[in-house]
């Protein structure tokens, strides 16, 4: 038992010392940004504005503890590992992950995603594309051949992709059912496509990431908690519902 005792150690020493060496090399790679924190901050701002027509309502206190991770990410600000709404049990989170944001409906999970996703147009090392996670099991219904088919999971399984409300959609269904999202995740993780996610938590495990992802299991696969884990920073949004 005592020999078991040091293996245990010794493995928890190996495990802390590869999370050590991932952070930092995360940290390594960080981008130098054309722009300071107060910059981003206004364009945000502004840019907000015009895509939502209202300003972006806040307090400094759900600021730091919501949305404040999401910039210092795209900043690559070292605040990002400080930030208390970001999972980092067993898991590594990097700058070179992307996002997986869960939070209830109408905190603004899509708006403010959306806006960065304008901002960012104009700079490669950040830009993605939004799609619905509905859009995209539309479209693959609407395909009427397999070489159709084959390009359209081609489209999506490369690139910067956000997929936005993930777990709402349907399975398709196209000559016989499938599981499109589940294809596009698996296809995106073997070709190390950085990808971001927005989701709604599944009731009862709002502040339980890995317990909320290992829920989606009956409907994608269980081996979908470890690869989004692996694709994803894990954010968890709080709040109430701001829509009127």
């Amino acid at each position: 038992m005592k020999n078991q005792g040091n293996n245990n150690d010794d493995c928890r020493i190996i495990s802390e010392r590869i999370r050590m060496n991932l952070k930092q090399k995360s940290i390594n790679s960080r981008i130098n940004h054309p722009f300071t924190k107060k910059e981003l901050w206004d364009v945000f701002m502004d840019t907000y504005e015009k895509l939502f027509g209202v300003k972006f309502v806040y307090t400094d206190e759900y600021l730091k503890n919501n949305w404040a991770v999401i910039f210092n990410y795209f900043l690559h600000d070292l605040n990002f590992y400080r930030s208390t709404n970001l999972f980092q049990d067993d898991v590594v989170p990097m700058y070179n992950k992307g996002l997986f944001i869960a939070g209830p409906v109408g905190v603004g999970k899509t708006r403010i995603m959306k806006c960065f996703e304008e901002i960012f147009k104009k700079y490669p090392p950040h830009r993605f594309k939004t799609v619905s996670v509905d859009d995209v099991v539309q479209e693959f219904e609407g395909l009427t051949c397999p070489n159709d088919k084959k390009e359209f999971f081609n489209k999506y399984s490369t690139g910067v992709i956000l997929f936005d409300d993930l777990h709402s959609e349907k399975i398709a269904n196209n000559y016989g059912k499938t599981n499109v999202m589940l294809r596009i995740i698996m296809n995106r993780e073997r070709n190390n496509c950085k990808t971001h996610f927005t989701m709604n938590p599944v009731p009862g495990f709002e502040e339980l990431p890995k317990e909320n992802l290992l829920e989606l299991e009956d409907f994608y696969d269980n081996r979908v908690a470890d690869r989004i884990f692996g694709m994803c920073n894990y954010v968890t949004i709080r709040g109430k519902s701001k829509r009127m």
